[in-house]
């Protein structure tokens, strides 16, 4: 079929390459590609980019049409890296590698579809586990979703695409994860096992039963952020170890101390309960005679680092958390649980949300009312009975009936039988 005047040329040449020649902008451009198919998309994509700039008035094309792997690059590099953590960065990095550009990455921008984007999902969440049979959890397919509706936003800013097609996917709900809250029984067993431990450290794991640190903050906490005279401390900075961009490195993974946690409001002051702070007197103690009298020892000033001085990763801490957690007894319980219990714990002693919201980090009230909303089932009881009083006092009294049975409309009694 001849093509309309206009839309350029495409011919297979001598190294057996389809190549395109057109007209764009008033210049002669050229484009191959290794197969016939991939030039018709291309075709397509540059057909409705022309339609697009002829229907929106006032709209300007961007002067190129790039594919969804192109635009995920530049817009990775360019748009997101600098207003993001290094550890969002590396899970950006990853999305995009592993799973967008393998199953969009040759598609172009501007004749992306909800279905394609639909059943990129779909499939993902069949298929999508990389360590196994099985898909992608709903809150990592949630978590890609968040990114490309990112990513398609400055698309459409920069003329790239006419509209966002990923806010007409749909994915499945998510459904809740039980979390693991130690008994108190446990609670008081891992604390003792905790206190045998050879590794002084192991302080660590009484101290974030009441303080609900994350690991990674627990890990990074120096003491030049803990103030001893007002005992309090500062949460802000985290350790964590991730993927290794530095050519220089041999190492895929690297252990790395950043300024800023999680969130805006995971920078924060934690108060420290007497109790506990009388602990972390006498540890604070021990620690600056050693560092006294061992020049070198934890010249990073980590407030919990290895015997040697070194600092914890998350992963090594970990492996003292589960030998101190078989020493107690204790089955099926993960670090995250301490944060889990020290929550549950403060709103079974009466802390209300707001103030434990802001002592966990949590970006707002309602995220720690949907977590551990469970734990306030006594104290919604407690609050119900606390109402008698009222139901008692507004009840009429004997003589009360008695004249009000003369009165000429009877008024309702709070105390019928039902």
């Amino acid at each position: 079929m001849k093509r309309e005047k206009g839309t350029g040329s495409l011919y297979q040449a001598k190294d057996k390459s389809w190549v395109y020649q057109y007209q764009e902008g008033g210049k002669r451009k050229t484009k191959r590609f290794p197969r016939k198919a991939d030039a018709k998309v291309f075709m397509e994509a540059l057909a409705a980019q022309k339609r697009s700039t002829i229907v929106v008035q006032g709209s300007r094309p961007s002067g190129e049409i790039m594919t969804v792997g192109e635009w995920m690059d530049r817009w990775l590099e360019k748009y997101a890296k600098p207003s993001i953590k290094l550890s969002t960065y590396c899970s950006y990095e990853m999305y995009i590698r592993v799973h967008v550009k393998p199953q969009l990455g040759n598609s172009y921008m501007n004749t992306l579809t909800v279905d394609e984007l639909q059943d990129f999902f779909l499939e993902r969440g069949q298929h999508g586990n990389q360590k196994g049979d099985g898909g992608l959890a709903p809150k990592t397919l949630t978590n890609i979703r968040n990114m490309l509706h990112l990513s398609f936003d400055q698309a459409v800013k920069n003329k790239v695409m006419a509209e966002n097609p990923i806010e007409g996917v749909r994915l499945p709900k998510m459904r809740k994860v039980e979390m693991r809250v130690l008994s108190r029984n446990e609670q008081g067993r891992l604390m003792d096992a905790a206190k045998r431990a050879p590794e002084p450290a192991a302080f660590g794991i009484i101290f974030d039963l009441f303080t609900g640190l994350r690991i990674g903050e627990l890990c990074g906490l120096r003491w030049e952020n803990v103030d001893m005279d007002k005992r309090v401390f500062r949460v802000c900075e985290t350790r964590n170890r991730l993927p290794n961009f530095d050519d220089s490195i041999r190492a895929s993974t690297s252990v790395k101390t950043v300024k800023s946690t999680k969130t805006d409001n995971s920078l924060r002051t934690v108060y420290m309960m007497s109790s506990l702070f009388e602990d972390f007197q006498y540890y604070h103690d021990v620690q600056m005679a050693i560092m006294e009298e061992n020049p070198g020892y934890n010249r990073e000033g980590y407030v919990f680092c290895q015997e040697n001085g070194e600092p914890y990763e998350p992963r090594t801490y970990q492996d003292l958390f589960k030998r101190c957690v078989r020493q107690a007894g204790i089955a099926d319980a993960n670090f995250h649980s301490l944060r889990h219990t020290f929550a549950t714990r403060a709103l079974e002693q009466g802390m209300d949300v707001v103030t434990l919201s802001r002592l966990l980090g949590h970006a707002n009230p309602s995220i720690t009312l949907d977590k551990y909303g469970h734990a306030l089932d006594d104290h919604k009881r407690e609050s119900m009975e606390r109402l008698d009083t009222l139901y008692d006092a507004a009840a009429p009294t004997a003589a009360t009936q008695t004249q009000e049975e003369d009165a000429p409309s009877a008024s309702f009694s709070l105390h019928m039988k039902f």
